[in-house]
């Protein structure tokens, strides 16, 4: 069975990932790393990863033309995924049923390699689980008294929500990476339902009840506050777009974003999010560079305000990096089985491929059991405001944390 794998824009953790087809010999599988050199010949199954822009219906129309099935593989792909928050900046990136029609869509961050073989092989997919109903935490359906940006790693039995940790649990599916797992509320990068943002705006908000929240009139005519000054809720959810609707912003509803542009659509998209996210968000668009990437954030940060880190929060970090030399070796060979068991060890680590167990100051849940958790757990850290800097990144946060400058350069 022919497969032709491409790569458009952004992450290519997706197109990575497919890599595993070619553990199956049933696949003849060929990756296009550049479209645009595309030879325009017949194709069983064409698989498009990373996010498209509309710029790009001219070739993607090509292609749609040219293949028996088009699957659009990986939340960047079907709806924009993390890289469409850049369209508050006036972006266009667009979901690819939005350029060419019959379409097969696959969610997730990273899209599931089985789900792959199976809509493939033209087999029907599973139908979703609610993640909710798989995670151990449970709900007390209690109002909250306060909502918190940053995780305690005590309680381990209470719903997130429950605790004031935004978790788009509630309106996502079961997905292979399960974020849950490792003390990170998920953000939802595949949808339980129609517009998942607006239905978590709508729960978190009833959980809000108890919270103060100023209903006098606004002269500014603000969208997340109802009054001239922060209240309670604004203050502690200062980014509801990053939150709520950071893989559906382009399915959401919501009208195109006005702000300026600062920069590159990749530095835009950082602009506005919140220094506590910022270990997950570069875990998922880093690509093959998630864990260098990740890592040159938070220690700009550790170092600049002189959070200690254990010697085994050191060591593990080391080892993450060495295992992505190796995966980058891997991806260059093609071979499928060393980059399985390169990514099984990064996700011993790092809990999964969007790195959701690295944080500040340490990491989020145990990696072993043998070990201490002590000696490497994060804890909470304090938000200062100032500029960062370590190799290739360099980023500015103001008093509440908030991202308002980053400049990334190759390297």
């Amino acid at each position: 069975m022919d497969v032709k794998i491409f790569q458009f824009n952004g992450c290519n953790k997706c197109f990575n990932e497919s890599l595993l087809l070619k553990l199956d010999s049933e696949y003849n599988v060929e990756f296009i790393s550049e479209p645009k050199k595309w030879k325009e010949e017949k194709i069983e199954t064409a698989v498009i990863t990373g996010y498209v822009l509309p710029t790009d219906k001219e070739l993607l129309s090509k292609i749609r033309s040219k293949a028996n099935k088009v699957i659009a593989y990986g939340s960047c792909t079907v709806s924009g995924g993390v890289f469409a928050l850049a369209n508050q900046h006036g972006h266009e990136i667009t979901p690819l049923k939005g350029l060419i029609d019959d379409i097969i869509e696959i969610e997730g961050c990273l899209g599931e390699v089985n789900e792959l073989k199976s809509v493939i092989n033209g087999e029907e997919l599973m139908k979703p689980k609610k993640l909710c109903d798989l995670c151990t935490r449970r709900a007390t359906c209690e109002y909250l008294d306060k909502v918190h940006r940053q995780i305690e790693l005590e309680d381990e039995e209470t719903c997130f929500n429950d605790l004031g940790f935004l978790c788009n649990g509630f309106v996502s599916r079961e997905c292979k990476e399960r974020c849950i797992d490792y003390n990170t509320p998920c953000r939802g990068c595949k949808q339980l339902v129609e517009r998942p943002g607006i239905r978590m705006l709508g729960m978190f908000g009833t959980l809000m009840g108890n919270i103060e929240v100023a209903t006098e009139h606004s002269v500014k005519g603000a969208t997340d506050k109802l009054a001239d000054e922060d209240d309670d809720v604004t203050r502690s959810l200062p980014d509801i777009i990053g939150n709520f609707f950071r893989f559906t912003l382009t399915t959401s509803g919501l009208p195109k974003g006005r702000i300026p542009s600062s920069g590159t659509l990749l530095e835009d998209l950082f602009t506005g999010r919140l220094i506590e996210e910022l270990p997950l968000i570069t875990g998922l668009l880093g690509g093959d560079k998630s864990i260098s990437f990740t890592l040159k954030i938070i220690e700009s940060y550790e170092k600049a305000n002189q959070i200690e880190i254990s010697e085994q929060t050191r060591k593990y970090r080391e080892d993450l990096l060495k295992l992505e030399e190796k995966l980058h070796e891997a991806i260059e060979k093609e071979d499928a089985k060393q980059y399985k068991e390169i990514t099984e060890e990064i996700r011993q680590i790092a809990g999964n491929m969007n790195l959701s167990n690295v944080f500040f100051g340490g990491f989020k849940s145990k990696i072993n059991e043998e070990d201490n958790f002590e000696e490497y757990k994060t804890q909470i850290f304090e938000v200062v405001e100032g500029t960062y800097k370590n190799g290739s990144v360099e980023y500015s946060i103001d008093s509440e944390g908030i991202i308002k400058e980053i400049k990334i350069r190759e390297g």
